[in-house]
Parts: structure tokens; sequence; C-alpha cells
């Protein structure tokens, strides 16, 4: 049944979806507001270390303010949802005890608070669905050995790139095509950006310095691909993946002059105005071919799919949907790992120094194959900021495990050493 139908039919019983939104700045709130507009869904609960955030979110989403209760005692937040209001809470961690809800969603983009949320909303029996690549690609192989070992959805958002590209490339292997590239639209790459750097850029478009840093230096498409990797079972071609600088119409001509056709079933990005995410076909098939031709697709054997549009918040929602309604995720890993992202110097770094990780002035994230990343003992940049180095790194060079010590231990490490013992994971 089409989902829109199914969530038009939750609303008319009055037995909306009920979600809790955990994280509330940009992308959460967006998500709030959607979550209250769409038919068949509700944000139930919001959360935010500062409450007056989550409180917030749920009063532009149009929530009368009489209908929200903001507390962090589960006995008082249960009677709340069961009388029909809508909680606020600085407790992060309520969500997932809360009975009646369905669905968690995590938006805060932190690679420790993502695995700990969904680890308990695992373990609590609910869905998890979130918009945070950083956690997917890091231990999310693990926590979905968890997820299905309890019955519930793990899963990324749709209307994100990841979520778009794995919905592309189903789409054309649904249909009897075979994927050769799955890929990503880039358009600005600065390798050695840092929060300094991109701090007036963070401040216009209303962003956290780090996550504004990670988009520009490429650590946040790194995320991005490997999750689709793992997703598909399509490696990188190189560390790092190519990057064409290209456009729409070329796309297909400058990838095959990089060689990237010859490598596929790959993941890579083309660098450019090139907005969305696109999957490139081949078929030698000559009725195929004749047909294709017709349709207006190109002469082959190589075709383009694109989609353009990244709808963020607007679509996330419909995550949550297919996760409670199918049990189905919309980007999820689907075996063993195929990609990682590792840790590469932004500037020579010097032993004793402390990592400061993911979008920061230290490292830059790579993309890399999974069994390569075994091989050289490389440090996933999800990892680096629990690190201090014991030895000189050089600009541009790899950082590898045996390069650093851990000074505390915490769930992501235990989590990570879990996965890197379960190669099925």
């Amino acid at each position: 049944m089409d989902i829109f139908v199914e969530l038009e039919r939750r609303q008319r019983a009055a037995q909306p979806i009920r979600v809790a939104v955990v994280g509330t700045g940009f992308f959460g709130a967006g998500l709030v507001r959607r979550l209250a507009a769409m038919p068949g869904l509700t944000p139930a609960v919001a959360a935010n270390r500062t409450p007056a955030r989550a409180e917030a979110a749920l009063l532009a989403a149009g929530i009368a303010p009489a209908a929200i209760c903001r507390t962090d005692d589960l006995a008082v937040a249960r009677a709340a949802l069961d009388g029909g209001q809508h909680v606020a809470t600085a407790d992060l961690h309520l969500p997932a005890h809360l009975a009646g809800i369905e669905v968690v969603m995590e938006a805060t983009g932190d690679v420790l608070v993502g695995a700990t949320l969904a680890l308990e909303a695992i373990r609590g029996g609910k869905h998890f669905v979130a918009a945070n690549v950083e956690t997917q690609a890091t231990v999310g192989p693990i926590l979905k050995v968890f997820a299905d070992e309890a019955g519930v959805v793990y899963s990324d958002v749709a209307g994100d790139e990841p979520g778009m590209l794995k919905a592309l490339h189903a789409r054309c292997v649904g249909l009897g095509f075979t994927p050769i590239v799955a890929g990503n639209g880039k358009g600005v790459l600065k390798r050695y950006a840092t929060p300094t750097t991109q701090a007036e850029f963070a401040r216009a478009n209303n962003l956290q310095p780090w996550l504004a840093t990670a988009a520009a230096d490429g650590t946040k498409l790194a995320f991005e691909m490997a999750t689709v990797a793992n997703a598909t079972g399509m490696p990188p071609a190189v560390r790092g993946m190519v990057g064409p600088a290209t456009t729409i119409q070329n796309l297909i001509a400058d990838f095959e002059r990089h060689g990237l056709l010859a490598h596929g079933p790959i993941v890579d990005y083309a660098l450019g105005d090139l907005r969305g995410v696109f999957v490139i076909v081949h078929s030698d098939e000559p009725q195929f071919r004749q047909e294709f031709r017709y349709l207006k697709m190109g002469v082959g054997p190589y075709y383009l799919f694109h989609d353009p549009y990244v709808l963020v918040h607007y679509e996330a929602p419909l995550s949550a949907a297919r996760a409670v309604l199918h049990g189905a995720a919309t980007v999820a890993p689907g075996g063993t790992p195929v990609a990682d992202v590792a840790t590469f110097a932004k500037r020579a770094l010097k032993a004793g120094e402390r990592l400061d990780g993911i979008g920061g002035e230290h490292a830059y994230g790579l993309i890399v194959r999974a069994d390569e990343a075994r091989a050289e003992g490389l440090l996933p940049i999800g990892l680096a900021s629990y690190a201090r180095l014991t030895r000189d790194i050089a600009r541009d060079q790899p950082v590898p495990r045996d390069a650093v010590a851990f000074e505390e231990d915490n769930l992501v490490l235990e989590l990570r050493r879990q996965q890197d013992t379960r190669r099925g994971a």
C-alpha cells in the first residue's frame, strides 16, 4: 500500500505515529515542524540539552503552549502523552523509555550521542532513525546487528543524500538495471578548512562551526558515501574517491575519461554545480539501447539517473513512517562493511597533541576501502576526538591506530571493537 495512503488512514483514525526527536538544531527543529504538518505523524517528544530549544521547536511547529509539558520525569512525561500533550525535555535518554513512542529520530550529529541513543532505543524495542551519518559510518554495522536481533529498524533518513542515493540505487536495481556508479554532487572542496576559516559561513547560515568545516573539508562527503557504500556493497575505486569536475551534461563522459566506469560498481562524487545524487547504469542489450534512445536517455551503453531534490527534514519523516508501517530502513548497513572513513592530517601534527576530530583544526576524513583500512590499521575519524598522538604525523598522511592512545574508554570505542571483531557485522 502507498505510504501516504497509510498515513492518511492513521490520521483519520486519530492514531498518528508518535515520534520523539532528539536534537532540535537546524535539522531537528525542522523535523519537528514537518512531523506536525504531515498527516499520520506527530512530534510527541522534543529533546534538547537546552530545554527551551526543545519547547521552542514545538511552539514553532504550531503546538499551543498549553499542549506542551516540560519535564525530565518519566512518569510525568508518560502521563502527559497519555493526556494528549507533547513533551519538551532536557533528558536525551527519556524517549527510549517512554511507552507509546514508536520511533526515535536523532539529529545531533555527534558520534557518541548518536551511538548511545541508538543502543538505548534498540534495547527499548523502538525503531531508531537518525540524521547522523557520522555514527552510521563509524559503528552503524554493529548497531544494525543489534537492531535486527531486537526486531527493530536502524536507519538514516530520507531527504539527505545517503537516503536519496540508496533509494535511487534501489530503483535502478528494481527496474533491472546494473548500477556502475552511485554518486553525490559536491559544490566546494577545501581540504584544509578549519572552524576559524569557516566561522563567517557558519554564522551566516546558522550552522555549528564543526559542521560547516566538515562539509567544506570533505569529511561529511566521506561519511555520506561510506554510508551508501556499506548499504549497497559498492566501495570507492580509490582512496578519497576521484570527484571529477563536471556538469550534468558531461558527467558520463567525464567519469569515463577518468576511468571510473571501468572500475564499477563504485561510489564517487561529481565536483561542480550538480545538486543531489546520481546513478550511472550500464547495458549492452540492443533492445534496451534502442528503446532508451527513443526515450531520450542517451545512446548508451551508460545512462544517467539523477535526483536533484535534497529536501532534508521535509522528507525525513517518511523514514519514520517506513520503519513503523513497513519495518523497513531507508539506508542502513547491508552486511560486512566495504568502506570506512579514515583520519588524515590537515597540518603537521606533533606527538602529544589531542586530536579534535570531525570538523576540527587537525584532520579531515577520507573514504577508504574497508579491507585497506584494516590492513593498514587506519584510525577511523569517528574515533579521532578520543585519541592523543604518540608520534608525529606529516600533513596529508593517514593517522594509524598505532600512532594514538585513547585516554578514556566509551561506548563508541567499545562498539567499534565489537564491530571489528565481528567481520560479519
